[in-house]
């Protein structure tokens, strides 16, 4: 269950997921596997810290 407490970090886990998404698809248009690779890894762990708040 989520409290009010958590909102803040809800909030910085949502900004992660906004500036890694832009640096995925940034490396997906240079063509840049390696860099593409890791924003996949921070939004997955991302993604992960988001499930365990929720």
């Amino acid at each position: 269950m989520l409290k009010e407490s958590d909102i803040p970090i809800l909030n910085q886990i949502t900004k992660s997921l906004e500036e890694s998404l832009s640096q995925m698809k940034k490396a997906q248009r240079k063509k840049d596997p390696e860099k593409f690779n890791e924003a996949k890894k921070l939004l997955l762990q991302i993604q992960k810290r988001l499930s365990e708040k929720i």
